[in-house]
Formats: C-alpha cells, sequence, structure tokens
C-alpha cells in the first residue's frame, strides 16, 4: 500500500472518530437559568443568545426568545395598572379561541393545533403575579410551569415565604386567608373554592384571573363565549368586532379598555 493510500485510510479513520466523538458528546438537553420576573416572582429560562426584552400593552413585560420558540409575558397586578390586566386577558382570551384545551401535569393549557403552540396562563392572588408563557415544547413549558417561584411576606410570622408550582394540593396559612399553593392563577381561598366546587357544571373550572368558574367556547355563529358561574357572561364577535357583557352589546365601553 503506498503512501497515499495510507494517509486517505487514517483521514477516514480520523473523520469516523470524530463525528463518534461528537455524537457520544452531543447534548439536546435544555440548560436553564432563573430569572426574576417581576419583585414577587421568578421563573427558570433556558439559556440563550437570541432572547429580548420589551414592555408592550400598557405596561406587560415581555420575553421573546426565538432560538426556543418562546414568549413570557407577565405583569403584576399590584404593581401596575389595570389596563394591562385587561390587555394580558385579552391576549390569552384570543389565544384560547383558537386552541383545544389540554391538561399538562397538573396544569390546564392549551394548544393550537394549527401552528403547533402552547399556552399557559398562571398566577398567584396573594403575589398578585401573572404570568402567559407560549411555546412549541411541551416538555420545556412543564418544566417552567414548575419552576415558578412566588414569594409574599407572611404578617403572622413575620417572615418572607415561597410558593411553587410543584405542589398542587399544599395549603400556607396566611394572616387573613388561606392559599391554596398551586403556583398556578388559581390561587384564592381554599374553603370558598372547595365548597363550591362540589355544585360546579359540566365543562367549568377555576379561572384565578376572572375569580370564578367558566366555561369557555365557540358556538355554531363563529362567537367566542365566556360564561361565569357567579360573574358576567362575554360573548366576543371576532368577524364583525363586537363584544356583549350578558347579551347586551358594549363594544364601545369594551375597546375603551385598550386605548
Amino acid at each position: 500500500m503506498d503512501l497515499r493510500r495510507i494517509l486517505l485510510v487514517l483521514l477516514v479513520i480520523a473523520v469516523v472518530l470524530s463525528s463518534s466523538f461528537f455524537f457520544l458528546n452531543y447534548d439536546e438537553t435544555i440548560k436553564y437559568t432563573r430569572v426574576g420576573l417581576t419583585n414577587s416572582s421568578s421563573i427558570d429560562m433556558p439559556i440563550s443568545d437570541q432572547s429580548t426584552n420589551a414592555v408592550i400593552k400598557n405596561g406587560i413585560y415581555l420575553i421573546n426568545d426565538t432560538q426556543h420558540d418562546l414568549t413570557v409575558m407577565y405583569f403584576n397586578s399590584a404593581q401596575g395598572n389595570q389596563v394591562a390586566a385587561v390587555e394580558l386577558e385579552y391576549i390569552r382570551n384570543d389565544f384560547i379561541a383558537n386552541s383545544v384545551q389540554e391538561t399538562l401535569g397538573n396544569q390546564t393549557i392549551w394548544h393550537n393545533e394549527e401552528n403547533g403552540t402552547y399556552m399557559a396562563f398562571i398566577g398567584n392572588h396573594v403575589t398578585h403575579d401573572n404570568i402567559l408563557i407560549i411555546c412549541k415544547d411541551p416538555e420545556m413549558l412543564e418544566h417552567m410551569i414548575g419552576s415558578v417561584k412566588y414569594q409574599f411576606f407572611n404578617e403572622e410570622t413575620n417572615t418572607t415565604e415561597t410558593m411553587t408550582g410543584e405542589n398542587q394540593t399544599a395549603v400556607n396559612t396566611t394572616a387573613n386567608q388561606t392559599v391554596v399553593n398551586t403556583g398556578i392563577d388559581s390561587t384564592s381561598s381554599a374553603s370558598d373554592q372547595s365548597s363550591s366546587s362540589n355544585n360546579v357544571p359540566a365543562g367549568y373550572y377555576w379561572s384565578g384571573q376572572d375569580s370564578d368558574y367558566i366555561k369557555e367556547y365557540t358556538d355554531s355563529k363563529g362567537l367566542y363565549h365566556i360564561d361565569r358561574l357567579h360573574g358576567d357572561d362575554e360573548i366576543i364577535d371576532k368577524v364583525n368586532n363586537k363584544h356583549y357583557t350578558n347579551g347586551v352589546e358594549d363594544t364601545e365601553a369594551f375597546n375603551k379598555d385598550f386605548n
């Protein structure tokens, strides 16, 4: 075998060994870092060099990570204006209108089958945090939901305490209320929620954003409904850009909340 053939064989062996080493050591696992959102909430975010931050819609904070097809919006209703809270709810409802409801772990999420995105709307009524997450990776979404931490000052014990999204049943007692430690937007008075849940009609679920049991659906005419068990019912006509509360059109008044 001449020198040229020997060098060619050695080159092929080197390429094969290098490729094998690369595939054996290539790690697709997403790496996370802890990111503070509001003064009272934090979350695990994927490490990314393609992430930007912005403020939109009257004070809603936005993190856009194009590397992981991830969008996070957050707002604290105790620290900002209520217009932003309405805006965030409108964004959530707009996504829900074109999605199917699913369950991821113990969390209700919505899946837009047309573009493959998933959305979770989580929050805490003790800290008044509201967080909306949209991404295409359900495993990443589940990790982020479970990673959320809320900090609040417990006046009864005179200490700062932390609630997480990992324990769906634990209960913390504060000075004037008992709080279900869910880490999602269903945090409310545990006694009120448990006592009323026995009489909830089929199709309704607890919404912390509404502080009520609600049912969302689109009827045969394409009208999007939000029925509340104790509060006002809404109908949104997206084709004609009209809004109704309890069957009465109030489009002009409703639109003022977004201007």
